[in-house]
């Protein structure tokens, strides 16, 4: 939320009706809140998740269309659920850390939405690893063979080398060198500790605004008081010099 907030004061001061749009998206679950947590503190927890899920998708067809064997397929769905399990595991402590209670059903979600990202289509697959989740997932894609959507080159380029493909040889494209995948999560994690470093600064103006405003209204009260006080100190000056007037007049 504090990422979704950060963006709204972005946009608002080039694209009004952009911020209003973002600003009025439905608050996420606390599921997907923890999967985008985790999005934004492990590059590499999701980027394992999603080439095992890339993986498995290809598999799938590779048996369909009879370039990879059965084990092929029991290989790479074995490591799209180990992955999903650490990435659901991560986001269980996430909700622990933030003294919220991850129950049996929210835990379940959590598994389902990532499974459902990482072996989905290019949208999904980008929001989970941009940590912009939104709402929770079901697997519906996975199972049903079908021609799987290019990822963005960057994100390509961070997953090659974690690829492991199935099928004949002939079908298999060489992964890039580590080297280019490495370089990728490094600056994906850059850009996400810069977005947190952001976000970070943006709290601390918004309350340095609060108590500055706080302190402004304060200021005025104390001045107002302080003319009240000097009136009333009057009044009471001019009641104490009549009631001399009187005495004196009372005296004679």
């Amino acid at each position: 939320m504090a990422r979704r907030t950060a963006l709204v004061r972005e946009l608002r001061r080039t694209d009004r009706e952009a911020a209003d749009a973002v600003g009025k998206l439905r608050k996420p679950s606390a599921g997907v809140w923890a999967i985008d947590q985790v999005a934004a503190d492990d590059a590499a927890l999701i980027a394992e998740l999603l080439a095992a899920g890339a993986d498995a998708r290809e598999a799938q067809g590779n048996v369909a269309a009879g370039t990879a064997t059965r084990e092929d397929l029991r290989t790479a769905s074995g490591r799209l659920r180990d992955a999903v399990e650490a990435a659901a595991l991560a986001a269980s402590g996430v909700l622990t850390g933030a003294s919220h209670t991850a129950s049996e059903d929210t835990t379940r979600r959590i598994r389902t939405t990532l499974q459902a990202a990482a072996t989905g289509g290019a949208a999904a697959r980008r929001a989970l690893w941009t940590g912009t989740i939104d709402r929770d997932l079901d697997v519906g894609g996975f199972g049903v063979v079908a021609e799987p959507e290019d990822d963005p080159a960057e994100l390509a380029a961070v997953l090659a080398p974690l690829r492991r493909p199935s099928g004949s040889p002939t079908q298999r494209q060489a992964p890039e060198p580590a080297a280019a995948g490495s370089k990728g999560l490094e600056r994906r994690q850059a850009e996400r500790d810069e977005a947190k470093l952001r976000a970070a600064a943006e709290r601390a103006r918004g309350a340095a605004d609060a108590k500055r405003r706080q302190a402004d209204r304060l200021s005025d009260e104390a001045r107002t008081a302080a003319d009240e006080a000097t009136i009333a100190e009057h009044a009471a000056d001019a009641g104490e010099e009549a009631a001399r007037a009187a005495r004196v007049a009372l005296d004679r």
